[in-house]
Parts: structure tokens; sequence; C-alpha cells
């Protein structure tokens, strides 16, 4: 089988956390038609990722709660996650000690135009758990969903200010959480171009196009690398 790879240095992208972007292109025969690949740090470590596709059209979302739970020992898991508009936030407290759990909007825009900007964000949600084993169930709202203009939504302990996780809210299928491998999957991604979006540690930035082409998997190598 040939495989032909195409090494595309990332143009017009604001550094994210120092780091330049890298993407390389393969194209071949694959299990699963779609987007798929890997995350890569300097390091070979690096905080879970969101790899989504931006102005994606319209399709059926997953029917999958947004779970986010309280552990024993002070941190959430898992630290970052996605949701998608139709489903719940489930908020859970595996912990015996009252933790409420705040939910901000980020508000980009807002951040950018207001004078008196809002330091955390605007509330999503504010759920208190005083009890070992309580679950409480809220909805994923449209509002919710990230957008330039808007952001993700991050997630703190109000209680404790050190605890904190991020989720990021989908009105389409087409996002995927990198593994610890970095690896990551987003199947049945429709022919044609697509805005791939990679977002890491409160940051996203955009990729040129990825053409998707029919029958025809493609694979893709971000690879983050220290800036100057």
């Amino acid at each position: 089988m040939t495989t032909t790879k195409e090494r595309i240095e990332a143009k017009n992208w604001a550094p994210m956390a120092g780091a330049a972007l890298l993407l390389i292109l393969c194209s071949g025969v694959a299990e699963a038609k779609g987007l798929k690949g890997r995350v890569v740090a300097p390091d070979g470590e690096g905080a879970p990722a969101v790899v989504f596709v931006q102005g994606a059209p319209e399709g059926p979302v997953p029917q999958q709660d947004a779970v986010i739970t309280h552990l024993a020992g002070g941190r959430f898991e898992p630290a970052v996650s996605i949701g998608f508009v139709g489903n719940d936030f489930l908020f859970r407290n595996e912990d015996d000690t009252l933790h409420t759990i705040h939910l901000y909007l980020q508000l980009a825009y807002q951040k950018e135009v207001s004078g008196r900007p809002l330091v955390n964000g605007a509330t999503v949600y504010n759920i208190a758990l005083p009890m070992q084993g309580m679950e409480v169930r809220r909805p994923i709202r449209p509002y919710h969903g990230y957008r330039e203009d808007t952001g993700y939504i991050a997630v703190k302990c109000n209680p404790h200010p050190n605890e904190q996780a991020a989720v990021l809210v989908f009105d389409h299928p087409f996002a995927a959480v990198t593994g610890e491998d970095g690896e990551f999957l987003i199947p049945d991604l429709p022919t044609g171009a697509h805005e791939v979006w990679v977002w890491q540690n409160g940051h996203a930035e955009m990729w040129q196009s990825v053409d998707i082409q029919d029958g025809t998997p493609t694979e893709v190598v971000i690879e983050l690398e220290s800036g100057p």
C-alpha cells in the first residue's frame, strides 16, 4: 500500500501555550471512515486535548451525559470532557465532604468589550453536593455550546478553588477527547472540507481545512513544539 504524507506548517495561528502546531496528513486504507490521529507533546506527555470540527454540518449527537465526578482526594474526573446539546450534565460527589460544583461559561467576547469583565465567566450551574454518593442532573442547553465568542466551560469547586476541570459542549457529533496516548477518533465525518480545531489547556486554535474524501479516511498528527 502506498501512503502519501504531506507536512503543513501552521500559519496565522497564535501560539498555544508556547507551542507551534504542525500537521501531517496521511491518506490510505484504514478501519474507520472520518478523522483520526494523535496529539503529541514535545516531551511525550501532555494534558488531554479536544479535537473538533467548527462549523460542522448538523447531525444526530450521541445520547450520552457529560459526567462530572468529584473524587475523594480533591480532584475532578475527568479533567477534560465533552458534552452534547440535548443531554444532561451529571454531577457526582464520591467524597464525604461538601463540594459545590460551579460551571462558568468563559464568554471570550465579554472580556474584550466590557470595562468590568467577569473574572471567572458567566455561571451556567452552581450545584451543592453535601453528601457522598449524591448525584444531580441538569440539562445541556444550546447556549452552552462552544463558539469563538464564548468558549469552553470551566468547572470549579467553590470551597476548593484549586480543584478544576473543563467541559466543551457541541451541537454536533464531530468532536473527541484525546486518550492517554493522545489518540482520538471522529467517525462518520461527511465528505468535503472541514475546519479542524484543537483545544488544550484553555486555548483553542484553528487549522487549515482538512479535506475528507468519500471512502478515504484521513489521519492527522498534531505535534506541539516548544516555541522560540
